[in-house]
C-alpha cells in the first residue's frame, strides 16, 4: 500500500462531540425563547390594537345607529301630528255618521297631542248648549251637555271664538274646580280651540287636557287649530248628511203610513215589521249599509197595496182566488213604485228587497217565484217579521193567534218558507224586546212589567207557554205574558185558527 494512501486511511476523521454541542446551546436557546416571546408579545399587541380598533369601530357604529334611531324617533315625533291629521282627513271619505266622525277625531287628537283626554263639543244652536258625544277619561260618562251661558273654559272659548291655553288649571280663575269634584277627574292643564264654519261662526270647541309631558305649547296650539279647521268641515258635512237622512226617513215613514192609515186595524204594521227586522238584523250582525237597506225596504214592503181596492183589503173573511190574486199584485207594484224613487247607489237594492218579502225558499212564493239563495237575505228577514206580525195582530174579523200556534206555524215554515237561520235569530231575541214591538200595535202604553222578560229569550217564553217547567226566576212569567198579550182584545172576535 502506498504511503499516501496509508496516511489517508489511518488519519481519523474529526466528528463534533454531541456533549460539547449541547453544552454550547443554552445561551442560544434563551435568545431564541426571548425572541419568540417578543414576537408573541408583538403579535398580541397587534391583536390588541386590532381588537381595540374593531371595538372602537363597533362603538362608533353603535353610537351612529343610536343617533340615527334618535333622529328617526325625533322625525316620527315631528310627523306624528301630521299623520293624525291625515287620518282625520281620511275620515271625510269613509265616515258619514257624526258619532263615528267624532270618535275618530277624538282618538286621533289624543294621539297627536299626547294628552290624557280629548272632547269635541258641538254647538246645538236650537238648545243653546254645547254637547260632546265622547268624553275620554270619564268612567261611565259618554255625553256631556253644557249651557252656552254657563261658566266654563269650553263655553268661554265658544263665546269668545278664541283659543285658550291654561298651563296650570288650579291657578287660573277661568277654571272651575267643582267640575273635577263632580266627575272625579284631576285636571292639570287645558287647551281649548274653537271650530269655525265657512261663515266664521263658532260651531264647536276642541278641548284637550293633561298633556303627558309638561303643558301644551305653541306647536300644540298650531296643530289643534289646523285640526279644528278640518274637523269643522267634517262636522258640518255630517250634520248635513244627518238632516238629509232624517228627511228621507220621515218621508219613507210617511209614505208607509199612508198605506197603514187606509185601515185603522192595520195601522203600525209597517213600523212593527221594520222594528222586528232591524232587531233580527242586529242579532245577525248585518253591516251598517245593510241595516239602512233593511230599514227602508221593511218600511216600504207593502207600499204596492196602494193599488189594491179597499173592498178587498177590508174584507171580513177569507178571500176568493180572484181577490187573493189581486192582493198578490202588490209585491210587483211595490217594486215598480219604489224603482221610481231616486235611491242612491248605496240604497239601490231597496226596491228589489222590498218586493221579495212574499217569496219562499221552496220557490212557491210570489211574484217572481224565487228559490233559496235567489231571494235576497234581507228580504228573508222581512218575511219572518211580516208573517209574525200578521199572526200576532188583531185584524177585522179575528183576534191574535195563540202564541203557541204562532210558533207552530213559524216552525212548519222552516226550510220551505222561512230561512232557518233567520228564524233562530228571531227566537234568540230577548222576550221583552219582542213584546215591546208587539204591544206598540195597539197604541197602548207598554206596561213596565214587560221588563220582567229581559232575562229570557222569546223562544224560552214560548216554551213556558207550551208548558215547560219554570225555573226559579221564571215563575209567573207565563201568566204575566198572557195578561199582557190578551189585554183589551175585542170580546166579539174569534181567535185566528
Amino acid at each position: 500500500m502506498e504511503k499516501g494512501n496509508l496516511d489517508k486511511a489511518s488519519k481519523p476523521t474529526l466528528q463534533p462531540d454531541p456533549t460539547i454541542a449541547k453544552q454550547k446551546r443554552p445561551g442560544k436557546d434563551l435568545l431564541d425563547t426571548i425572541s419568540s416571546h417578543e414576537h408573541s408579545i408583538a403579535e398580541s399587541n397587534d391583536s390588541l390594537r386590532k381588537l381595540e380598533s374593531d371595538l372602537n369601530k363597533k362603538e362608533v357604529e353603535l353610537i351612529e345607529k343610536e343617533l340615527k334611531l334618535l333622529s328617526m324617533q325625533q322625525e316620527l315625533e315631528n310627523v306624528r301630528p301630521l299623520s293624525g291629521l291625515y287620518r282625520v282627513v281620511k275620515a271625510m271619505a269613509t265616515e258619514r255618521k257624526l258619532e263615528s266622525i267624532l270618535d275618530v277625531i277624538t282618538r286621533e287628537t289624543s294621539s297627536m297631542l299626547q294628552c290624557d283626554r280629548c272632547s269635541v263639543f258641538v254647538l246645538d244652536s236650537a238648545q243653546g248648549e254645547l254637547w260632546t258625544q265622547m268624553a275620554q277619561g270619564l268612567n261611565g260618562q259618554h255625553t256631556i251637555r253644557l249651557p252656552l251661558s254657563c261658566t266654563s273654559v269650553v263655553t268661554l272659548c265658544a263665546r269668545s271664538g278664541n283659543s285658550i291655553n291654561i298651563p296650570d288649571a288650579y291657578s287660573d280663575s277661568r277654571f272651575d274646580p267643582e267640575v273635577d269634584k263632580s266627575t272625579g277627574y284631576q285636571t292639570k292643564n287645558i287647551l281649548c280651540v274653537p271650530m269655525h264654519n265657512r261663515n266664521g261662526s263658532v260651531i264647536g270647541v276642541f278641548e284637550v287636557m293633561n298633556k303627558e309631558k309638561g303643558s301644551f305649547n305653541a306647536d300644540d296650539e298650531e296643530w289643534l287649530e289646523a285640526l279644528a279647521q278640518v274637523a269643522a268641515g267634517l262636522i258640518e258635512q255630517a250634520q248635513a248628511y244627518a238632516e238629509i237622512e232624517h228627511f228621507v226617513d220621515k218621508t219613507v215613514e210617511t209614505l208607509a203610513q199612508t198605506i197603514d192609515k187606509r185601515d185603522p186595524l192595520t195601522a203600525g204594521h209597517s213600523i212593527r215589521v221594520t222594528k222586528y227586522s232591524l232587531a233580527i238584523g242586529e242579532a245577525m250582525a248585518v253591516s251598517e249599509n245593510e241595516r239602512d237597506i233593511l230599514r227602508y225596504a221593511a218600511m216600504m214592503h207593502d207600499y204596492g197595496k196602494i193599488g189594491v181596492p179597499e173592498s178587498i183589503l177590508w174584507k171580513n173573511g177569507r178571500l176568493t182566488p180572484e181577490e187573493y190574486a189581486c192582493v198578490q199584485t202588490h209585491a210587483k207594484l211595490t217594486y215598480e213604485l219604489l224603482s221610481n224613487l231616486p235611491f242612491t247607489n248605496r240604497l239601490a237594492q231597496v226596491p228589489f228587497v222590498a218586493s221579495c218579502h212574499h217569496e219562499k225558499l221552496d220557490g212557491t212564493g210570489y211574484y217572481r217565484g224565487l228559490k233559496g239563495d235567489e231571494i235576497p237575505f234581507l228580504a228573508r228577514v222581512i218575511t219572518v217579521s211580516d208573517v209574525f206580525d200578521a199572526l200576532t195582530s188583531v185584524r177585522h174579523y179575528r183576534n191574535r193567534m195563540n202564541i203557541v200556534k204562532v210558533y207552530e206555524i213559524m216552525e212548519s215554515g222552516r226550510d220551505n218558507h222561512f230561512d232557518p237561520e233567520v228564524i233562530d235569530s228571531f227566537y234568540r231575541l230577548p222576550g221583552s224586546q219582542v213584546l215591546q214591538v208587539m204591544e206598540s200595535e195597539r197604541g197602548m202604553q207598554i206596561p213596565d212589567s214587560v221588563r220582567n222578560f229581559d232575562s229570557i229569550s222569546w223562544l224560552r217564553l214560548v216554551e213556558l207557554c207550551q208548558g215547560a217547567k219554570a225555573k226559579r226566576h221564571e215563575e209567573g212569567m207565563k201568566e204575566l205574558f198572557y195578561s199582557i198579550y190578551n189585554a183589551n182584545l175585542p170580546a166579539d172576535y174569534q181567535e185566528l185558527d
